[in-house]
């Protein structure tokens, strides 16, 4: 049965397979070229018995949308050994859905992770992205939305959170 996590206060909660994913560590950091990035650090957990995790990078800008000021925060899944190690995980909960399937169902669990904020100042946006070359490098079949983008990213999930008032 695919994931479908779901926002809680300060993770997200996928029902049927008990897994929590409370928001990450996070850490400023850079890219060998000089770039700033942002750590990701997520803990896994059934329960209150951690039973994975997952690190990751990604840059994060200010963009205006709609006349309004927006803060996004880009999850760059975009690696084949960062694939196969969310595959990993699928294998830790015996997920039966198909690869692609179950990395977009986690990739929401990562960016639901920070949907049930109260005290943000701007409006948010977390994206977790990953690349048709790493998912070929990974194993993961070509979806059709892969087919479709060969060479751009591909977004897996993806959440706003609107500024709450101060």
């Amino acid at each position: 049965m695919p994931l479908h996590f779901q926002a809680k206060s300060d993770s997200s909660f996928d029902p049927v397979s008990g897994v929590t994913i409370p928001e990450p560590r996070i850490l400023p950091g850079k890219l060998p070229d000089g770039s700033a990035v942002t750590e990701y650090q997520y803990a896994f957990y059934r329960g209150d018995a951690r039973i994975g995790g997952l690190g990751f990078n990604g840059p994060d800008m200010s963009v205006e949308v709609d006349g309004m000021a927006e803060r996004v925060f880009i999850f760059d899944l975009g690696h084949d050994w960062l694939i196969k190690s969310m595959l990993e995980f699928k294998e830790i909960i015996e997920n039966q859905d198909d690869d692609y399937t179950f990395l977009r169902g986690l990739a929401q669990g990562l960016v639901l992770a920070y949907a049930g904020q109260t005290d943000n100042e701007e409006n948010l946006r977390y994206i977790a992205t990953t690349t048709p070359v790493a998912l070929v490098g990974a194993g993961v079949p070509a979806s059709v939305e892969t087919a479709m983008k060969p060479q751009g990213p591909i977004v897996l999930a993806e959440v706003r959170i609107a500024k709450h008032a101060g």
